[in-house]
């Protein structure tokens, strides 16, 4: 199965399961991501990069609550292709304070490109990739071998391997998003940690 299939079949597959059991499933992932972040380096960088889930992804809200004690909180911002040429990135973190989550035009519309015009920067600052202690990174599929299918933009594949080598690279997913095999090309990245429910 081509990677395009692959993506069809595990999302119709993450679609069909019942609200309350992604909720239930959601939350106890949430825990876990959690009890991880309370095992971080104090010397770490103290910002968490997470992201607004689309659609039936894992929802990683309650983590991000639960982080802002303590900890910033990021959320990835898809930049124009003239802010893309000009930092090397079709993606760059934002700084979002707790009650600003749904203010903030790049968590509503997690894949719509922005200008730095339309982003209020002094609101939602840019954190650079060294900044970063920890990245919750969305994923399709995924196999026993950290391979992750995603959905196919490369964003994260470029992105990841900008931040510190101390920062944890967690993928999160319901278990029905494992499979036997993700077909990779030389350009995808295993995850290091993977947390399912």
């Amino acid at each position: 199965m081509d990677k395009a299939e692959l993506r069809r079949a595990v999302i119709a597959r993450r679609d069909a399961i019942e609200l309350d059991v992604r909720a239930t499933k959601s939350a106890d992932v949430c825990t876990r991501l959690v009890e991880l972040l309370g095992r971080a380096d104090p010397e770490a960088p103290r910002t968490v990069a997470v992201y607004a889930a689309m659609g039936s992804e894992v929802d990683p809200a309650a983590f991000a609550a639960a982080a802002d004690r303590g900890w910033q909180v990021a959320y990835p911002c898809m930049l124009s292709a003239a802010d893309a040429a000009a930092c090397g990135q079709r993606m760059c973190m934002r700084a979002v304070a707790a009650g600003d989550v749904d203010t903030a035009p790049f968590t509503a519309h997690p894949t719509r490109a922005f200008t730095a015009a339309e982003i209020d920067s002094a609101r939602f600052p840019i954190v650079p990739a060294d900044m970063l202690g920890m990245v919750v990174v969305p994923l399709v599929a995924f196999d026993q071998t950290g391979a992750r299918l995603g959905y196919g933009g490369g964003c994260y594949d470029r992105y990841l391997p900008t931040v510190s080598a101390s920062c944890r690279i967690v993928g999160i997913a319901f278990d029905e998003q494992r499979v036997d095999h993700v077909p990779t090309d030389a350009h995808d990245l295993p995850l290091p940690s993977i947390i399912s429910a």
